[in-house]
């Protein structure tokens, strides 16, 4: 699936349009802010926040490796991103949890097909029926909630016959789906302060290559008017936004003792 030049959509142009990008230019007029350099910086700023936050965002389809038809760690012309399949968990039906697998990126807009497999895909399979299939998309999380009985009876034959031994399986659950941003997603933080937090990482990091000091000030001639701005002010706010942000998509963290 073919990407935009930038995930979020944000442009050189919207980084020249930042007051604290004039002030860098000010101070360094002769540097080379070239829409190459720019547009690497966007997609540094965008990675990091993927990584960060555990979003995608951009729409994007997924497959479990191992999948026929895909080749192990290859990305084809069906999918965007190849990623290990899930657990099996000895308890995955135990209590309140009705088959529960939490994706590993998200918000998730689809489900194409959940696959239990063992020892390989080649194996015996029990595919999940889509009626099964309850979707919480913004956080990631699937549950498997049997709706046929005389289904759920071959299915609890299938894991009874692979999994008597009480134990977990590692990497037996293919799943196929489609997330990230995009096509009438909405996003859990207000997408405007997130395209903000971007075009504001990238201006400050812009600073720091550019060996800015901390603290910058500028007047113009004539006026008597001041900008000054602490780029550690700044590098300070990204990261306690984006704990927000963070907060806001996956919930507090806890630490039980």
């Amino acid at each position: 699936m073919a990407l935009p030049v930038t995930k979020t959509g944000i442009l050189p142009n919207d980084i020249r349009s930042d007051y604290l990008f004039g002030l860098i230019q000010s101070i360094r007029p002769n540097s080379d802010f070239s829409e190459v350099y720019l547009l690497n910086k966007l997609r540094q700023a965008e990675d990091a926040i993927e990584r960060d936050l555990g979003i995608l965002l951009q729409t994007q389809v997924i497959v479990s490796e191992g999948v026929p038809g895909l080749a192990e760690g290859v990305v084809g012309a069906n999918c965007d991103i190849a990623e290990p399949a899930y657990d099996y968990s000895s308890d995955f039906y135990d209590g309140e949890r009705w088959g529960s697998i939490r994706l590993r990126r998200y918000p998730v807009q689809s489900v194409q097909s959940v696959v239990f497999a063992y020892p390989n895909i080649n194996s015996v399979v029990f595919t999940v029926p889509s009626s099964w299939i309850r979707l919480d998309g913004p956080f990631g999380l699937i549950r498997l909630v049997p709706d046929r009985v005389a289904i759920y009876a071959s299915f609890t034959s299938y894991l009874l016959s692979l999994f008597a031994g009480g134990r977990g399986v590692p990497q037996s659950l293919f799943v196929n789906y489609t997330a990230g941003f995009g096509g009438g997603t909405k996003m859990i933080v207000n997408d405007t302060d997130l395209l903000e937090h971007v075009k504001r990482t990238v201006v400050v990091e812009i600073a720091r290559d550019a060996m800015l000091p901390n603290s910058l000030s500028n007047s113009a001639d004539g006026i008597s008017q001041s900008i000054s701005a602490s780029l550690k002010d700044y590098r300070d706010e990204i990261k306690e936004d984006r704990k927000v942000f963070r907060e806001k998509i996956k919930g507090v963290r806890m630490v039980v003792c």
